[in-house]
């Protein structure tokens, strides 16, 4: 894999420049062999290292989680998978759900701004739902006690 193939099947929302493909201890290593000292530890979601003896064993010795700052093979496979199943030109992997609904009004938006400048689109929501707490996701929360202080 190389990034080039990730990059037809993701949308841009990052700048990604390496394809991590396993990790050791505080390091994590690209497709190519270089090392890295992990600072991120995927966005502080997989902080306690890598290929750790008794997590090794459990998570036999997967990557598990790395930020959406970088590729992995899995993803780019289960985007390549993705797109050609929904039929889509591309995906956009979310950290959450709330970043899922984020993304979704952005999109929504974006398509209707595309179609017409003028259009400030319209994004339905179902009574009594809820998805998340970000300011976005508030504002087509079907819940009124959610949305209303917002």
């Amino acid at each position: 894999m190389n990034l080039q193939e990730a990059d037809m099947h993701f949308i841009h929302t990052y700048n990604r420049s390496v394809i991590f493909e396993k990790g050791e201890g505080m390091y994590l290593f690209d497709n190519e062999g270089n090392k890295y000292l992990d600072m991120g530890a995927g966005i502080a979601v997989s902080a306690l290292g890598y290929s750790n003896d008794e997590n090794k064993q459990a998570l036999k010795d997967k990557l598990i989680h790395v930020s959406n700052l970088y590729f992995t093979e899995p993803s780019i496979k289960a985007a390549e998978y993705l797109s050609k199943a929904s039929g889509m030109d591309k995906v956009f992997f979310t950290n959450s759900g709330t970043e899922a609904i984020e993304g979704a009004i952005k999109l929504a938006r974006k398509y209707a701004y595309n179609k017409d400048k003028n259009s400030k689109g319209e994004i339905i929501a179902m009574n009594h739902s809820f998805h998340g707490r970000s300011m976005g996701a508030l504002s087509v929360t079907g819940t009124k006690h959610y949305r209303e202080p917002f």
